[in-house]
């Protein structure tokens, strides 16, 4: 029995609507911060750290996506 289904297409488009949307949030979290503490700052360093890591499932999803769509 498979345990797991891959996303509909209304799925992933909306999962990638609303990643955008947390990174573009996540960038301005990051400005905020480092404008006030500086780009040195812990608390700046783990803000962009945020906006990366959203940045890379971005990659990996649209990535899987393709690649799905090609097989």
């Amino acid at each position: 029995m498979q345990d797991r289904y891959p996303l509909t297409n209304l799925q992933i488009r909306e999962t990638m609507e609303d990643l955008r949307a947390m990174k573009g949030q996540s960038e301005a979290i990051y400005r905020l911060i480092a404008g006030r503490y500086g780009d040195a700052d812990q608390r700046a360093i783990r803000a962009g750290e945020v906006s990366a890591t959203i940045q890379r499932l971005i990659w990996e999803l649209e990535r899987s996506t393709v690649l799905a769509a090609t097989a």
